[in-house]
């Protein structure tokens, strides 16, 4: 995506904060304008009392700059007002587009992207992005509009002569000198945007999982890895920094340059009085104040660089297509039966990937019962929890169709195949809040009185009366104040509050003991009666009571009935069970 494509996407999403964004330019130029009126004032006041003025002129001049300096003062109050609310709103504007873009794509999409690097995308690149409004357009901007304004002074108050010198040196300090190496510094930002995302990662990795790195003595290691992304970004800094020191003097040199050459026009022009001295001065001040707008470029180049570099990084994520998507014209989804039928399905697989991906679910076929509870069982890897995943409509099968009541889930919105499926995974995400903005989330509207009933369903309502803040209790980032346990617990709690027609339960009770395993679907059983219940096992022992259990083996249903039945045929339910028992730890 070209410069250009970036800045009218830029401009498309935050089109809202444009009106101010004009404000704060005019502003600018009236600002800039004021100071170079000011340096053209001085320049004639003082040729003027060099060549004899009345003190009066002298005296007068004096009012006038102090006028214009209040006025001056005021442009960049309304400049600095305009252009704060355009950053703040961009920054809000841009983050709710990049959330609103991602959102579609979870949690497929985006189970396989990196945490640390997502969060620096939405952190990091979008504040870097946040100065092409703050910093860059306005000085752009002013940056064209104050040089042609200067120009044009000059040759209409002094001499259309030096308003032809000093146009060439305006053009070189602000056109030309701070875009050489252009092409190797947004190269080097690319790179380093994209360097900083992977620390970023690295970082966030190593903090979660310390345990992890001190227990397998990997220190060094992860310090190693971190080092050679380090030389990644010290090599892109040095790309730059190179660029910005030559661009910075060449650019002192040509104000230097420019300013001298108009002086000494102007000079022999008093001595060929075709100018006077205070016209002179006149000129040498617009001069001096104009190379002010443009140099302002060289400064914002970089920046630029790396704004554009960011905006790259964050499209690259928005721009991707969900892995599943609202169909155009949704079809109503009624609770009843599931049917599964012919299925297949894969996992994506890189580009670059040497094979193809393994078959996960193979021409997989099921019956679920409305108003039942059907139990998936299988050794890992056999597919249940993918399955369950296309229950959820987490994934689209690649063949085959999975329908609610004979509606296609694909057909269906995802509202309403949300509103109408809940879910509780293995490993539940709980927000860094308290117990009950954690259970509002799938209920705002809930009672006190529904959480307490919820809690209790799924036992948790004992430990709860030993905190002294109750439902208050904060459970920390990941929930990591609570055990495995409680985790899992409290998210079935939650899928309960959705009040859903359909719960899948995805191992949902893996990390909980056998005892207070039988009293949680005790608890579920008596809260979700008549309702469909869809449950991954870990444990043969805890669905023996199911309806109907559903063995799995190498993406395959390779037996359907009840326990009685399957336990009696002595097939795959018995050999998983018999390795359960064998697994078990002797008392």
């Amino acid at each position: 995506m070209t410069r250009r494509q970036l800045s009218l996407r830029l401009l498309s999403i935050t089109r809202r904060v444009l009106p101010p964004l004009a404000a704060s330019i005019a502003a600018r130029i009236v600002f800039l304008m004021i100071g170079i009126a000011l340096f053209a004032l001085g320049g004639w006041a003082v040729a003027g009392l060099a060549s004899g003025k009345s003190a009066w002129s002298i005296a007068l001049v004096i009012v006038c700059a102090i006028g214009l300096s209040l006025l001056k003062g005021l442009a960049r109050y309304l400049e600095q007002f305009a252009g704060h609310f355009v950053a703040f709103h961009s920054l809000a504007m841009l983050r709710n587009y990049f959330y609103d873009q991602l959102e579609p794509q979870a949690p497929a999409g985006t189970d396989r992207l990196d945490s640390g690097d997502i969060m620096n995308r939405v952190t990091k690149d979008i504040d870097r992005v946040e100065v092409f409004f703050a910093h860059t357009l306005a000085p752009v901007t002013t940056a064209i509009i104050v040089p042609i304004l200067s120009v044009v002074w000059m040759g209409s108050a002094v001499s259309w002569t030096l308003a032809a010198v000093l146009a060439p040196f305006l053009l070189l300090v602000g056109a030309v000198i701070p875009f050489l190496g252009s092409g190797s510094t947004a190269r080097a930002a690319r790179e380093l945007r994209e360097a900083r995302g992977a620390i970023a990662a690295h970082v966030t990795d190593s903090v979660q999982g310390v345990r992890e790195v001190l227990a397998f003595g990997a220190q060094e290691r992860r310090e190693a890895e971190m080092s050679a992304i380090e030389k990644r970004i010290s090599s892109g800094l040095g790309t730059q920094g190179r660029w910005i020191a030559l661009r910075r003097g060449l650019n002192q040199a040509a104000v230097a340059l420019g300013v001298v050459t108009v002086a000494m026009v102007a000079g022999s022009n008093v001595l060929a009085e075709t100018l006077t001295l205070p016209q002179a001065g006149l000129a040498l001040g617009i001069a001096m104040g104009s190379f002010g707008p443009v140099l302002a470029v060289e400064e914002f180049a970089a920046d630029l660089d790396q704004a554009f570099a960011s905006a790259a990084r964050v499209f690259a994520i928005t721009d991707r297509a969900p892995v599943v998507a609202d169909p155009a014209d949704p079809k109503p989804l009624t609770p009843g039966d599931i049917e599964v039928t012919d299925v297949t399905f894969s996992y994506p697989t890189d580009d670059d990937a040497p094979a193809p991906a393994p078959t996960v679910l193979d021409g997989v076929s099921i019956h679920i019962p409305a108003g039942k509870r059907t139990a998936i069982v299988g050794a890992s890897g056999s597919g249940k929890s993918t399955l369950a995943s296309l229950l959820t409509r987490t994934w689209d099968p690649a063949s085959g169709t999975v329908t609610i009541g004979g509606t296609n889930v694909a057909d269906a919105s995802l509202r309403d195949l949300r509103a109408t499926v809940a879910s509780a995974p293995q490993r539940p995400y709980l927000f860094n809040d308290t117990l009950r903005a954690n259970l509002l989330l799938a209920a705002p509207d809930a009672s006190e009185a529904d959480l307490e009933r919820a809690l209790e369903a799924v036992d948790l309502t004992d430990w709860l009366a030993t905190e002294k803040d109750g439902l208050d209790t904060v459970v920390g980032d990941m929930g990591e104040r609570l055990s495995g346990g409680q985790r899992q617990r409290l998210a079935l709690a939650r899928a309960l509050l959705r009040d859903a027609p359909i719960y899948v339960f995805d191992e949902a009770t893996s990390q909980v003991d056998p005892a207070t395993e039988a009293r949680v679907r005790e608890g579920i059983a008596r809260v979700a009666k008549g309702r469909t219940i869809v449950e991954i096992a870990h444990r043969i022992s805890a669905v023996r009571d199911a309806d109907q259990i559903i063995v799995m083996d190498a993406g395959r249903v390779v037996e359907t009935g009840t326990y009685a039945e399957l336990h009696a045929r002595g097939g795959a339910l018995a050999a998983l069970e018999a390795r359960e028992t064998t697994d078990q730890p002797s008392a």
